[in-house]
């Protein structure tokens, strides 16, 4: 535990970025990663019942009482979490006897050539777990869904009490190319997807992640994995007993309408009104422009794809901010790396998605949008101050 603040320099798309320990942490917290055919470096199969409690107020093991199997035995202890193997002799973990009871050593990287073997104070050998291979997300993503969770808790505080937190005029100068850069990013990850699996199952994957929202996402994951396309083409397919068949909603506080129940009847109901729904995405004519920061809505023709995009494709089966944020995220980046054209013009100035409260009154505060008519609120803007909040560790 008292590593938590540990920071490592860990590469990304665009550099070296600073991540804390604190963040791997909250991966395993979250589980949220693919746990199927998970295996040790020295070979062992790990099912994981229960990631143990978070340890954020004693001495020892990030994670107390988990339950796991290693080879179908049960085992029950702790679990301790490191970027790297080494990382366990050097915070002196085999000299203290708090770490005994620890059955797993999760760490973020691969060993590299020069294997570590990890021991207890009492000289018991103790299983690796690499978490890298098996992230459904980049390390960006995760480092996006944490600044967003801040943020959003955020909301019910004063504007000013934040906004000396923030350089308005930096958020200025920084908008349009770190809003240019997570749209790069977020192309980047969409090629990787596509080269693992064939474009509707993409869609499908990538389409149910966003209607799990931050907290959801993987278990939706888990979903569309389980139950693929085909599946949802079925008359007979009955959305409570899909929702029924995963256990680890997170549903504490979330509001009704966003509830994973609901959003699953919502997407079984899509599949119902139009079944080509992929397919009429994938023919949908997306405007392009030399000139993104000259273009606006209006000469783009945002407002007539969106209603295409809402009353066809979807078959009016959402509403409010949901439907930009499916179209900003789930498809966009998919359809700009399947057609290999720059989508980014329409990307940016397309209608602000589900974003907090209070990232609008920074982009507000900052006077970039939101403050006169002629600069509404966009995806883009909104995309460049959370770059701006991610970059510069705000809210930690």
């Amino acid at each position: 535990m008292t590593d938590n603040q540990l920071v490592e320099e860990v590469p990304g798309l665009y550099g070296a970025l600073r991540v804390e320990e604190k963040v791997v942490q909250k991966i395993w917290a979250d589980q949220d990663f693919d746990k199927r055919e998970l295996v040790t470096e020295c070979g062992k199969k790990v099912i994981i019942s229960s990631p143990g409690i978070w340890n954020l107020a004693e001495e020892g093991p990030d994670f107390k009482n988990a339950s796991i199997s290693l080879d179908n035995s049960p085992v029950d202890g702790d679990i301790e979490i490191h970027f790297n193997s080494s990382d366990w002799e050097k915070h002196g973990h085999h000299k203290d006897v708090n770490y005994n009871r620890v059955l797993l050593h999760v760490t973020f990287f691969p060993q590299n050539e020069k294997k570590v073997v990890c021991k207890t104070q009492v000289g018991k050998e103790i299983p690796q777990l690499v978490l890298l291979p098996k992230l459904r997300h980049s390390l960006e993503e995760h480092l996006e869904k944490q600044a967003l969770e801040r943020l959003s808790a955020y909301e019910s505080k004063k504007t000013s009490s934040f906004s000396s937190l923030i350089d308005h005029e930096q958020v200025r100068q920084k908008n349009y190319l770190l809003a240019k850069a997570r749209w790069v990013q977020k192309k980047k990850y969409a090629q990787t997807r596509l080269l693992k699996n064939n474009q509707e199952e993409v869609f499908h994957e990538t389409f149910l992640e966003v209607l799990g929202y931050r907290r959801n996402r993987e278990p939706m994951a888990r979903i569309s994995k389980v139950y693929p396309t085909h599946h949802w083409r079925s008359e007979k397919l009955d959305s409570a007993k899909i929702f029924q068949s995963e256990k680890d909603w997170k549903l504490q506080g979330l509001r009704p309408a966003n509830h994973p129940q609901k959003r699953l009847a919502q997407y079984c109901n899509l599949w119902k009104a139009n079944p080509d729904w992929i397919e009429d995405v994938l023919k949908m004519s997306i405007p392009t422009s030399t000139n993104c920061e000259k273009s606006t809505r209006k000469n783009l023709g945002l407002k007539k794809l969106k209603r295409v995009w809402q009353e066809e494709v979807l078959a009016g089966g959402w509403g409010g901010t949901r439907v930009d944020t499916l179209w900003i995220d789930a498809c966009l980046p998919l359809l700009s790396e399947i057609n290999q054209r720059d989508y980014f013009a329409t990307w940016f100035h397309w209608f602000a998605g589900d974003f907090p409260k209070f990232l609008k009154e920074i982009t507000k505060c900052a006077e970039i949008a939101g403050h006169t008519p002629n600069k509404p609120f966009s995806n883009g803007v909104l995309q460049g101050v959370l770059g701006y909040c991610i970059e510069e560790r705000i809210l930690g």
